[in-house]
């Protein structure tokens, strides 16, 4: 019996090695399996992160220059506003000498009325004076030939010696 014991607890060592070499056969093939796995895992998640930190890269990037961007717009408006204000200023500065120009031009051509009205006055009174120096100088023409015929009435009566050449005179 002693041999049929040995040889049981030798085949059962055996069939316990067999089992637990088989147990670590299974148990490493499960772990490299699983390891592969996670090692995949591992790998794409990784890759997933480098993605990710090379889109965060970019948009950091685009984030920045969109900072900038809104930096030089900020600028940029700031300098609009202040040329804005600036040409507010001067279109008032204009607006108000355009008024005082409407002014100046009212009154002148109040004035030229004026003087347009005094024009046509003095013109009416230019021909009015013009009739009345052409009557005088008819007037005067007509006395004239008057003045005329009375010196050669006076110069006849000089030399008539006789009334009936003085007579003849007139």
């Amino acid at each position: 019996m002693g041999d049929f014991m040995g040889k049981k607890v030798n085949m059962f060592l055996l069939l316990m090695i067999i089992l637990v070499l088989a147990g670590l056969g299974g148990v490493s093939i499960y772990y490299q399996h699983t390891f592969k796995t996670v090692n995949q895992n591992f790998n794409n998640a990784s890759s997933n992160l480098a993605s990710c930190q090379q889109i965060l890269e970019q948009t950091t990037g685009t984030l920045a220059s969109t900072v900038q961007n809104l930096n030089s717009t900020e600028s940029d408006i700031k300098k609009y506003d202040s040329l804005y204000e600036q040409k507010a200023k001067e279109l008032e500065a204009k607006k108000q000498e355009l008024t005082n120009t409407q002014g100046d031009l009212n009154r002148v051509t109040v004035l030229k009325e004026t003087y347009k009205r005094q024009v046509d006055d003095y013109y009416s009174r230019i021909l009015v004076l013009n009739t009345t120096v052409i009557k005088l100088n008819q007037n005067v023409t007509s006395l004239k030939s008057q003045v005329n015929q009375w010196q050669d009435i006076a110069s006849c009566l000089r030399e008539a010696d006789s009334e009936s050449e003085k007579i003849a005179c007139y």
